[in-house]
C-alpha cells in the first residue's frame, strides 16, 4: 500500500478539525499551495514548508516520508480515522470505474444472497471466513503475476 506525503497531511488536518485555509495562512502559504501538495500536484515543496507543517499539525517525520524501516509498525501508528480516510478515498477511486461497480455489485449480492441460502447463522459466518479468504489469496497470486510480469518487462495494458 502506498500513502503519499499529501495524504497523510489532509487526513491528519481534517482530524485536528483544521480548515485548508486555516493551515496554509499558519503555514505562511496560500490555499492553492497547500491544496497542490494534499493533493499530489506539488512534487518537492520546499523543505521548509514540510517542516513548518509537520510541526503544526504533529507528525512523525520519518513516518510522513516513509523511512521507517516496517511498514506495519508505522501504519498501526497512523490513527483509525487517517486508515479510513485512506480507504474511502482508494475505494472511491477503484468504484468510479463502471465495469468494476457492475462485477463489485454482482459479487456482492451473491455474498448477500448466500444468507438465505445457507439458514444457518455460524455457517454462513465459516463462508464469509472463506469468502475472505480464498480473496486474499488470489489477490497474493495476482501480486505475484504482476512483479514476474513487471521483472519480465511486460508493461501493464
Amino acid at each position: 500500500m502506498e500513502i503519499k506525503v499529501g495524504e497523510i497531511i489532509r487526513a491528519k488536518r481534517t482530524e485536528q478539525k483544521m480548515s485548508l485555509t486555516d493551515l496554509a495562512a499558519q503555514v505562511g502559504i496560500s490555499t492553492g499551495y497547500l491544496s497542490q501538495i494534499e493533493n499530489g500536484r506539488k512534487q518537492n515543496p520546499k523543505l521548509e514548508t514540510i517542516l513548518r507543517i509537520i510541526h503544526l499539525l504533529d507528525l512523525d517525520m520519518p513516518m510522513l516520508l516513509g523511512l521507517e524501516p516496517n511498514v506495519e509498525s508505522y501504519l498501526n501508528r497512523i490513527p483509525s480515522l487517517l486508515k479510513m480516510v485512506f480507504a474511502r478515498e482508494r475505494n472511491l477511486q477503484v468504484l468510479g470505474d463502471v465495469e468494476v461497480q457492475r462485477k463489485f455489485c454482482a459479487i456482492s449480492e451473491k455474498v448477500l444472497d448466500a444468507r438465505y441460502v445457507i439458514g444457518e447463522k455460524e455457517l454462513y459466518n465459516l463462508f464469509l471466513e472463506d469468502v475472505r479468504t480464498q480473496t486474499e489469496n488470489a489477490l497474493k497470486r495476482y501480486i505475484a503475476l504482476q512483479i514476474i510480469l513487471e521483472r519480465n518487462g511486460v508493461k501493464p495494458a
